[in-house]
């Protein structure tokens, strides 16, 4: 009964160790690799919008695809700072003081029904000066990109952007950002919405 019980035990503490917990405060994400799914079935909140967790309110990055490009972004997680917020308590953060900013966070909404959507989202920040940087929301909708130019304006001076007339056709769109910057670049993004027109 005991050798029972110590090998069941054990099977469980196998499989805890196998699948792995998510980091809750400040999850990050790490060495370029995908973080948390990025295919949700189309369900809207009771504000309408189709996308999980578009305000960062969990604490890590559930329901976004976030890759941290060569590993150079030094600071990539979920920010609880309220001052720092668009909505809410909490944020997308990224900082790096030594090396570039460059990393991406996307998510994939499945389901929709035909139509034409918008996608609103907003960020704050400042480049460090860097005159070459790319900071950009996009949505890929029937197979092509369309991008919305976005600008780190300094501290909580919140950039809004918007891509409207989204038209999906097959039932999937996948919206997402990307920040590519100089060492000392530095922002929050937040309240990224998909709703229908």
């Amino acid at each position: 009964m005991k050798r029972r019980l110590c090998m069941g035990l054990v099977a469980v503490c196998m499989l805890m160790a196998l699948s792995g917990c998510g980091k809750a405060e400040g999850a990050q994400a790490e060495g370029g690799a995908a973080k948390e799914s990025a295919a949700a079935t189309a369900t809207a909140d009771e504000k309408g919008n189709y996308l999980v967790n578009g305000s960062f309110e969990e604490p890590d990055f559930t329901g976004w695809n976030v890759t941290n490009i060569d590993n150079v972004t030094e600071e990539l997680d979920i920010y609880t700072r309220e001052t720092d917020c668009f909505e809410g308590v909490q944020s997308l953060h990224f900082y790096s003081g030594s090396s570039d900013v460059n990393f991406t966070a996307e998510q994939t909404v499945s389901g929709l029904e035909a139509g034409t959507y918008k996608m609103t989202a907003h960020i704050q920040g400042d480049t460090a000066g860097d005159e070459n940087a790319s900071v950009y929301f996009y949505a890929i909708v029937n197979g092509e990109t369309i991008k919305a130019d976005a600008s780190l304006n300094g501290y909580v001076n919140w950039y809004t952007a918007e891509l409207a007339g989204l038209n999906v056709e097959d039932g999937e769109v996948t919206v997402g950002v990307s920040v590519k910057i100089a060492p000392g670049g530095w922002g929050t993004i937040d309240d990224i919405t998909l709703v229908k027109e």
